[in-house]
């Protein structure tokens, strides 16, 4: 008969204070993350023996339990050297490990959302010192070329990309796509990789709206991968649009998000 795993235990609220100097939505374990570690257990082949990328782990909840139970090949998470938030992610991953829990494949890794509109304007600056003699590609994306501190994360061969609740202020909800249009075209990545992200709709007005543009302007594609849609309501519709209640409730989708033009 298998063992219990040891439990992934979170430090409380009072050690998230004295770790960090900036307080967001990383010392809290939300329901979005569990929803999508449900969606996972229900179909482990999505990670077993896959190299997983997590953005905005925070407590490091989700990932230490993908690394626990469902044997990815390896496995980082990542979060902002900004306010400690990545401090208190490893802190969360040490103390674990102590315990005993084994993450023998799991690292942490430091992954700022604002480097990629920092090395778009680096990219924009050395083509116009240079004239652009070498007709260089303006913009972002998957023309651009890496550069900046993150490329070696832009060059890792990620099978799978995974988030939660990432959307809850307007940079997060423009910076996320930006990113994602660099990630899910890495050069080291496999074709077709995915971003599986458990999403909480009508949490703020308009921002489901333009996030869902601003993915479609990145050149991405996203289906509602769970609750399985019912009828022609049940989902997202071709361009993002929801049921058009007046006053929608709050639901807990999994979206997976793709270059490749994915079946809806």
């Amino acid at each position: 008969m298998p063992s219990t795993p040891l439990p992934i235990r979170i430090e409380d609220a009072a050690a998230y204070q004295s770790v960090t100097t900036e307080q967001t939505t990383g010392g809290h374990v939300w329901a979005a993350a569990e929803v999508l570690l449900d969606f996972f257990r229900a179909a482990p082949g999505l990670v077993a023996g896959r190299c997983v990328l997590e953005l905005g782990a925070g407590t490091g909840y989700l990932g230490m339990h993908l690394a626990r139970d469902l044997s990815p090949s390896r496995i980082v998470l990542t979060e902002m050297e900004q306010g400690n938030a990545l401090g208190w992610l490893t802190r969360n991953v040490e103390a674990n490990r102590r315990a005993g829990v084994p993450l023998p494949r799991l690292e942490t890794a430091a992954l700022d959302w604002r480097w990629v509109e920092e090395e778009e304007l680096g990219a924009e600056a050395e083509g116009s010192a240079s004239g652009k003699a070498d007709g260089g590609r303006e913009g972002g994306g998957c023309e651009a070329a890496a550069r900046g501190p993150f490329v070696a994360i832009l060059s890792e061969a990620w099978e799978l990309v995974v988030g939660s609740d990432l959307v809850y202020n307007e940079a997060g909800m423009a910076m996320l796509p930006r990113l994602l249009g660099r990630l899910l075209c890495s050069r080291g990545g496999a074709r077709g990789v995915s971003m599986y992200y458990a999403h909480t709709l009508n949490r703020y007005e308009f921002y489901d709206r333009d996030f869902f543009a601003a993915l479609e302007a990145q050149g991405l594609s996203y289906v509602q991968a769970w609750p399985q849609p019912e009828g022609d309501g049940g989902g997202l519709g071709a361009e993002g649009a929801f049921s058009g209640e007046l006053f929608p409730e709050q639901r807990i989708v999994v979206l997976r998000i793709s270059r490749a033009p994915v079946d809806r």
